[in-house]
């Protein structure tokens, strides 16, 4: 039998390569005659750098950055070709970077994932590839192009050299004269699978910014300060972006990317499912298994595994599941059956410390392969 095990990431609890690997390893302890291929996947947050690049036997290429409070840190970025270059900002701008108490997208910044951009361009790349998902930030894309080179000047005339959205609402003037040198023949591509606008009730700010600890009152400020932002981007750019699918992505990034950037926006699934064949893949499998580490209404909504219910559905394929929790009310067209790590796991802190071992035992333990 030919087993294709393409997961998604489980967030905090193990990696898509790290769950692709346990499933791996629990169906060759027991049939070891299975065909396996492992392909972790990625909608362009946590894990898009490493699907991409373990698809393409490509490499990472480690660099100095900021995190989102501004604290230097290890981070990395992924080279595809000779002229393509991977970056995920949830590695360095991420709520993954930040301890529960230290979530503040007032004073989050998007920087390190700019100096991440910066490093590319000047190692020689002409093509950059971003993943936005899992950003901690709400300043609209400021502080990467700050690292890019864009100065923010106040209305008094003084260099803003501080980043976050704290600094939006000072913002009076914008030189991009340096970042307009540093991107020429550079082409950008976005990998976003959201549609918000920059700023409304469906903006970055209002449907983002409590998970990333923004409490009501700081809502209003966040949003207020982005649209102050804005109207000062377009008197400079004298375009306006901010109503664009995917311009409130990543608190607002990827209105950045538009506007300052020229970036193509492009759904991360169909990017990833792209660059590693995975239609291809999928036909050459008999049985997919898949999984993340919460099944829920999200799950449905055009995330990675309906997304891969969808082609598994397309050529008549087996689909499994596989999640850290799997809510009852979840019903996904093409999907064969799901399990839960909770089903084994003595509670949500167990499946999650020891989440590798849970997914090997029942993938060992799939009787009807």
């Amino acid at each position: 039998m030919k087993i294709l095990i393409a997961p998604n990431n489980f967030k905090e609890s193990i990696s898509a390569s790290g769950a692709a690997a346990a499933i791996d390893s629990g169906i060759r302890s027991t049939f070891s005659a299975a065909d396996t291929f492992c392909l972790p996947l990625s909608d362009g947050g946590e894990g898009f750098v490493d699907a991409l690049v373990n698809a393409t036997s490509g490499t990472k290429i480690n660099c100095r950055a900021l995190d989102p409070l501004g604290r230097t840190i290890s981070g990395y970025y992924g080279q595809i070709d000779k002229k393509t270059a991977v970056i995920e900002m949830a590695l360095v701008s991420g709520l993954e970077r930040l301890k529960e108490n230290e979530k503040n997208p007032w004073l989050t910044t998007t920087y390190g994932t700019g100096q991440l951009v910066k490093d590319a361009i000047e190692k020689g790349f002409n093509r950059i590839i971003m993943g936005i998902g899992g950003s901690a930030t709400n300043d609209a894309g400021m502080g990467m192009l700050q690292a890019l080179g864009v100065e923010f000047y106040t209305q008094s005339g003084d260099l803003i050299t501080g980043s976050g959205a704290q600094y939006l609402p000072e913002v009076d003037c914008i030189d991009p004269d340096g970042l307009e040198k540093s991107i020429r023949g550079i082409s950008f591509v976005v990998a976003c699978d959201v549609t918000n606008p920059l700023f409304g009730p469906q903006g970055a700010t209002y449907v983002y910014g409590p998970q990333k600890g923004a409490d009501p009152d700081l809502l209003s400020t966040l949003e207020n300060s982005v649209l102050h932002f804005h109207q000062k981007s377009m008197k400079q750019l004298k375009i306006d972006k901010s109503g664009r699918p995917g311009a409130g992505a990543a608190g607002g990034i990827g209105y950045a990317m538009m506007a300052y950037l020229n970036a193509e926006m492009q759904p991360g699934f169909d990017l990833v499912a792209k660059h590693t064949f995975l239609e291809e893949k999928v036909k050459w499998a008999d049985l997919i298994i898949t999984g993340e580490g919460k099944i829920d209404d999200q799950t449905i909504r055009g995330k990675v595994i309906s997304r891969l219910a969808n082609l598994t559905r397309k050529h008549s394929k087996r689909l499994l599941v596989f999640g850290g929790m799997v809510e009852n009310t979840v019903v996904i067209d093409g999907v064969e059956r799901y399990f839960s790590i909770l089903e084994d796991a003595k509670d949500e802190t167990d499946s999650m410390k020891n989440a590798a071992r849970y997914l090997s035992k029942m993938a060992a333990e799939l009787r009807f392969l």
